[in-house]
């Protein structure tokens, strides 16, 4: 913690899922072609798996499956392009209900998903019945009915102690034989989960080696799972992170319904108060502790519930430490730990101090209202559109990315700020969405104007742009001959035949073989 506002936590370029094993897009096809042929009836397979090991009497192991994932993604440079077909593998387990548990973002963007029982080489289709991208887990369903019948569930544990020994186990490297790790617990934290790039969650941090393919695979003690390999940080030797119990639990609470809804936040900023005279400023007893709002996102949770300069005390009835902390299990973790219990819809009892009156309010838990601005984006493709050859997107981290993987230092500043400081000075109504022109596609119709890569666009003759449905809407509406698009500095505009625009639209989509104008 920090005197004055925390600022937004920006995701260190180290820290990555693992990265998923690529295999060349003509040995992809191939497998894709001839997999299918040569797999066996599930009992045949499931009698060759339970052959292949015979020492796992528990058939622990054979619970353990690797998946291999054939994926594309969209292309936001080029918003109307797919990416080609990309080879990954990873590692899932058997959980009640005849599903397989593992990280979304192994299976992330899939167009086919393939399953390996344990020691047995052929491949059975399946599918992603549920993501969440935000605690990086996902369920999966095999197509072939009864392929899991004759393996255990794995049952999940508690939270591991400090200093104790865990196992991983999974396929590294895309290996087909299972491996497993031995190592120790060596920090339970809150920690940034890299997969959408902003959410955070409790992990636990081990110095069992796990490697690339390990993903979704168990961490487990005493017999039962106490976590699933996700992530590591490459600036650290030995170093590999697991999503504890308690995450597993509030991800399968959630999709029990067949729908995820996703983790609740309070969407506030708050600075701490560890300095003794803020702490009096704020009305403050010599016995109290606590933070200040700073901040309040519109259309979040806190909106009409809390104010700025209230002072938050206790979270379900857990006093909150100046730091921001409260205690828990021995442990220290940022107060959010208490929030994050609880599904949206449900309510949050929050002790608060305001104009010197103590009072406790329950605060009805929302998604935050700009997650997916800020967070990775998966299993979708780009929304755009485009007028007379140009082309216009919202303005999100997937946008950014355009940039290099060091967007943060290499995007525009003016984008930069538009995207992660501007709504902290001038909070915007619920649902606004910056638009950029991101670029032109070159025709005698615009091959003159000057601002057009990049540039944010603000209004279309004098009507403020609220979103990409909104500048269609102004541009289509329109009956002006000249169409002006203001692009958010003074004195810089462009200006366009609305009429050419749009007689020229059908010619230049056929020349960049473009095959639709949008997808809002």
């Amino acid at each position: 913690m920090t005197d004055g506002p925390r600022p937004l936590r920006m995701l260190r370029m180290s820290e990555q899922p693992f990265p998923r094993r690529r295999t060349p897009a003509a040995v992809t096809a191939l497998l894709a072609a001839l997999v299918f042929p040569a797999a066996l009836p599930a009992p045949v397979a499931r009698a060759a798996a339970a052959a292949a090991d015979p020492a796992d009497e528990d058939g622990f192991e054979r619970s353990i499956v690797r998946i291999v994932d054939f994926s594309q993604r969209g292309d936001w440079s080029t918003p109307w392009e797919v990416s080609g077909v990309r080879t990954s593998s990873g590692s899932g387990f058997v959980i009640p209900g005849d599903l397989i548990l593992t990280n979304a973002h192994v299976v992330s963007d899939a167009r086919m998903l393939l399953l390996y029982l344990h020691g047995d080489p052929t491949p059975h289709k399946a599918r992603a019945v549920i993501l969440g991208h935000d605690c990086d887990l996902a369920l999966v369903r095999p197509e072939e009915p009864g392929l899991l019948d004759g393996l255990p569930a794995l049952e999940l544990g508690g939270l591991p102690a400090l200093r104790s020994t865990v196992e991983t186990y999974g396929y590294p490297a895309g290996g087909d034989q299972i491996s497993s790790t031995r190592g120790v617990v060596s920090r339970i934290e809150i920690h940034v989960y890299t997969h959408s790039g902003v959410d955070q969650h409790i992990v636990v941090q081990t110095d069992a080696a796990i490697n690339p393919g390990n993903s979704g695979g168990p961490v487990v003690q005493g017999g039962r799972v106490v976590g699933v390999a996700f992530q590591g940080a490459s600036d650290l030797e030995n170093t590999g992170y697991a999503i504890p119990v308690e995450v597993i639990r509030h991800f399968l609470d959630d999709a029990r319904d067949g729908h995820y809804d996703g983790y609740p936040d309070l969407a506030i900023q708050d600075s701490n108060l560890l300095n003794p005279a803020a702490r009096r400023r704020a009305g403050l007893a010599d016995d109290e502790t606590g933070v200040r709002v700073e901040f309040i996102t519109p259309g979040g949770s806190s909106e009409g519930q809390l104010e700025v300069g209230d002072v938050l005390l206790a979270v379900d009835g857990r006093p909150i430490a100046s730091d921001g902390s409260i205690s828990e299990a021995g442990l220290r973790f940022d107060f959010g730990l208490l929030v994050d219990r609880h599904q949206i819809g449900e309510s949050v009892s929050v002790r608060m101090l305001r104009n010197g009156e103590r009072r406790t309010i329950d605060i009805p838990l929302r998604l935050h209202p700009d997650l997916e601005t800020h967070a990775n984006l998966y299993d979708r493709m780009p929304r755009y559109f485009i007028f007379g050859g140009l082309v216009f997107v919202p303005l999100d981290n997937e946008m950014l990315k355009t940039y290099g993987r060091d967007w943060v230092s290499a995007a525009d500043r003016r984008l930069i700020y538009e995207h992660l400081y501007r709504p902290l000075i001038d909070p915007p109504a619920p649902g606004y969405e910056p638009v950029v022109l991101l670029r032109r596609l070159d025709h005698p119709v615009n091959i003159n104007i000057a601002w057009y890569r990049n540039q944010l666009v603000t209004a279309v003759n004098g009507r403020a742009i609220g979103g990409l449905k909104d500048l269609i809407t102004a541009i289509e509406t329109s009956t002006d001959r000249w169409l002006v698009l203001d692009l958010g500095e003074p004195g810089r505009f462009i200006v366009v035949d609305r009429a050419a625009a749009a007689a020229a639209g059908p010619g230049i989509l056929s020349q960049y073989g473009v095959p639709e104008d949008r997808n809002p």
